[in-house]
């Protein structure tokens, strides 16, 4: 007896390339390895693919069962028919009918290619299962066939085609990378626009304008009040208190004078008529200094509330807004076919 070929040991639960030529009792010994196989990986598919269209699984299963018989010349047939881009879509729902269509869901199209691949191997089409396999990888960079599953010159091929295209997928993966990065950094962006959008909208419903139109009557008026009214209130307070001084500087001055001026000068000495005249020069000029100071303090600051009116005035009204919602989080069981699942619901 001659030993079988490293490939076909390799194949799990008695699956080998090639057909088999041993007698009926030992393929009857063999039949339960790939019926257990069968059950097994569909199982794993049934809860991998969960959201798979059905019609998919459908198809998949019908090229699968092919390469499970090692009738790989079919398999492949098959597999390349559901890959095919110009095959129409499967339906979203399972058919009665085995007619070819071309699978959609990501995962089963990489499950499909990898058995054309492998099926390709056994037919010892090694340039087409080569070039299925540099799909595979440019696809999926990091993606290796487990060595469970298949045979171990499956597993060499992979190792080969992705050293042949090591530079291709590194490239690609930093493309991706990179594009990542981008992804992150814009995404990151987003959000702190709309950060500063909600902070501008909050800004806007928790103030309200007030205008109030200025008079120009108001502006000419002494003492600042038209420097006050432009919302200049330093230099109001400026001519305010300049030109109050001034104002009472003179005011007191000109009671002076007429004070010493009540004396009778007739029943004083000559010294004393002179002093009570001196005094009386003096508060004249006090009185007549200040008064020319305050009417042009006052004259100054009329003109100035004129040149630099402003024709309204805008207050900001503070005003409550509704506060932030509070974070409620509430956990969540639920009780599934195959098992159960835990979860948070939260509201914000």
């Amino acid at each position: 007896m001659t030993a079988r070929p490293r490939l076909q040991r390799a194949l799990p639960g008695g699956l080998r390339f090639g057909r088999d030529r041993r007698g009926p009792r030992a393929k009857r010994r063999a039949s339960f390895g790939p019926a257990a196989l069968a059950a097994a990986t569909g199982l794993a598919l049934a809860l991998v693919s969960q959201t798979a269209r059905a019609d998919d699984l459908q198809q998949f299963e019908l090229g699968k069962t092919r390469f499970d018989a090692a009738e790989y010349d079919e398999a492949a047939s098959r597999f390349t028919a559901m890959l095919d881009p110009a095959q129409k879509p499967c339906e979203s729902v399972p058919t009665s009918g085995t007619a070819p269509c071309r699978l959609t869901d990501p995962d089963l199209i990489q499950r499909a290619r990898t058995l054309r691949a492998a099926s390709l191997i056994a037919l010892k089409r090694y340039d087409e299962a080569e070039a299925e396999i540099a799909t595979i990888l440019r696809q999926n960079p990091s993606y290796s066939p487990d060595p469970a599953v298949f045979p171990q010159e499956v597993v060499d091929r992979f190792t080969v085609v992705r050293g042949r295209l090591r530079q291709e997928l590194d490239a690609a993966e930093q493309k991706r990378a990179a594009e990542e990065r981008d992804r992150r950094i814009a995404l990151q962006k987003a959000k702190e626009e709309e950060k500063r959008w909600i902070e501008a909208l909050v800004k806007a419903a928790s103030e309200r304008q007030i205008v109030v139109p200025n008079s120009r009557l108001v502006a000419a008026m002494p003492f600042g009040i038209g420097q006050f009214q432009n919302g200049s209130n330093r230099l109001g307070w400026t001519f305010a208190i300049t030109q109050a001084f001034t104002g009472a500087t003179s005011i007191v001055a000109s009671q002076v004078f007429n004070y010493y001026a009540s004396f009778d000068q007739t029943i004083a000495t000559g010294a004393e008529r002179e002093e009570l005249v001196r005094r009386q020069q003096i508060t004249l000029v006090i009185n007549q200094v200040a008064f020319g100071l305050w009417a042009g303090l006052t004259v100054a600051g009329i003109v100035q509330a004129q040149i630099a009116y402003v024709p309204q005035k805008v207050t900001i009204e503070k005003r409550p807004v509704p506060p932030r919602p509070a974070l409620r989080v509430v956990p969540t069981v639920a009780v599934m076919p195959d098992g159960f699942g835990v979860g948070v619901v939260g509201a914000f």
